[in-house]
């Protein structure tokens, strides 16, 4: 099912409402943004506004800072992580991290939306981090958020330990230079998948966005129990008006590190059960 979903997952029009973009904006502010639109379009991108490091969004009381093209899907389809969680019976973690984090757009968000108590961001573009951490110390946030540029997970610190993960990797994995959006065989996503069980509180889950034109969940879920965590559920990611998008949340659970600190989570008071579209996957028993 999953593979024949078409959307256009990372487009922002997916998730803003004309009627919310008429009414939230002026028309001269419309006006000079098509009117820099259409410079870019015909100059191709010779002519086109400057924009600085800048508010994009606010989640609650937090302000998150960007610049030009860092966002990619995060500040799209990043708003449908909420809905995933709460669909999913996954409730307030202690510790968050954002795997790909860009700027932080999924970290932040839940962070105001009260689902972590601390925050963990980790990016390998000198400009995301830049973004994140400056979003963290407007905001007075660096007591509770810490932001890594890291590849992959190699300059993570070893005593960090994380309950819940999210990330919104490279979709597909053809050989390309564009990272942001290409894993060259997976191997970024292989690399992933066998450290990050090393960061993990004892019953930590992970939830990954991925692309069904660009990926099959099985080959995730063999990467998933190559590096000792258990596939629980795929889940369909849908856009502000409830239609399939073309992404699915590939949900899975760690045992942790031993020694860690902490007992066993749950998800929410039940396993995740299966809801329209979602598939539960019957793990068998690791030795």
């Amino acid at each position: 099912m999953l593979g024949r979903v078409q959307g256009k997952a990372q487009d922002l029009e997916t998730y803003l409402p004309e009627r919310l973009v008429d009414e939230g904006f002026r028309w001269q502010t419309l006006a000079r943004l098509l009117a820099g639109k259409l410079a870019r379009k015909v100059t191709r991108g010779r002519v086109a506004p400057q924009w600085p490091e800048s508010v994009v969004a606010y989640y609650g009381e937090i302000a998150v800072f960007d610049k030009p093209d860092l966002h990619m899907g995060g500040l799209a389809f990043g708003r449908d992580f909420p809905r995933v969680l709460n669909e999913l019976g996954i409730s307030r973690r202690k510790r968050m991290f954002e795997f790909c984090a860009g700027p932080g757009y999924i970290g932040y968000s839940l962070l105001a939306a009260g689902w972590c108590e601390s925050l963990v961001l980790a990016d390998i573009d000198p400009d995301a981090v830049s973004s994140a951490r400056f979003t963290a110390a407007h905001n007075e946030l660096e007591d509770r958020v810490v932001v890594y540029r890291s590849d992959a997970l190699d300059q993570i610190p070893e005593a960090e330990r994380w309950d819940l993960v999210v990330a919104n990797p490279p979709h597909f994995d053809r050989a390309n230079p564009d990272t942001r959006q290409y894993d060259p065989a997976w191997q970024l996503h292989r690399r992933f998948y066998a450290a990050v069980g090393r960061h993990m509180n004892p019953g930590g889950l992970v939830l990954i966005v991925e692309n069904a034109r660009g990926s099959d969940p099985e080959l995730f879920a063999d990467m998933i129990r190559a590096g000792g965590g258990s596939p629980l559920a795929v889940h369909p990611g849908t856009n502000v008006h409830g239609e399939p998008n073309g992404l699915y949340y590939q949900l899975s659970e760690w045992p942790g590190v031993s020694g860690s600190p902490g007992s066993r989570s749950r998800i929410g008071s039940r396993r995740p059960t299966r809801t329209a579209g979602s598939r539960e996957r019957e793990c068998p028993q690791r030795p």
